[in-house]
């Protein structure tokens, strides 16, 4: 049959092509989980020093630094982050803080609120939850 020989290369570069795909999507859904992870991990000592110095004082830290060493020992950082931006919120009653990222195709801004109330706007930028700590939202 002299027509079967291209149509077997064509499945065979059809099929190559179809697993390349998947293999991408694949190591893409494993490098956002990886980063969201690392981020989360990283941070969560922070949100933990917050609740406590809060806890403590029954008023939210004016600053992170206020924190250092007696909540945390250093402020966190991470290879897949910007520095951290904190403030105090609703009045002096709470507080935020926030970490923007640039490492996935999508820049993102995982949030924490102890309240995780958001604005209209920021409830149309979630992407998703983690663990009721960081809310992330599309920039």
């Amino acid at each position: 049959m002299p027509g079967a020989k291209p149509i077997f290369r064509l499945v065979v570069v059809a099929t190559i092509v179809m697993v390349a795909v998947f293999a991408v999507g694949v190591y893409r859904a494993w490098h956002q989980y990886k980063v969201e992870v690392e981020i989360q991990n990283t941070f969560f000592p922070l949100a933990k020093a917050l609740h406590d110095y809060e806890g403590d004082y029954r008023s939210p830290a004016r600053n992170l630094t206020q924190l250092v060493p007696h909540y945390i020992s250093q402020l966190p950082t991470s290879r897949f982050a910007a520095p951290v931006e904190y403030s105090v919120i609703d009045g002096g009653k709470g507080w935020q803080f926030s970490i923007r990222s640039c490492t996935l195709s999508q820049p993102r801004l995982y949030c924490y609120r102890p309240t995780q109330k958001f604005t209209p706007d920021e409830e149309n930028r979630i992407l998703n939850t983690r663990h009721d700590m960081l809310t992330v939202l599309r920039e």
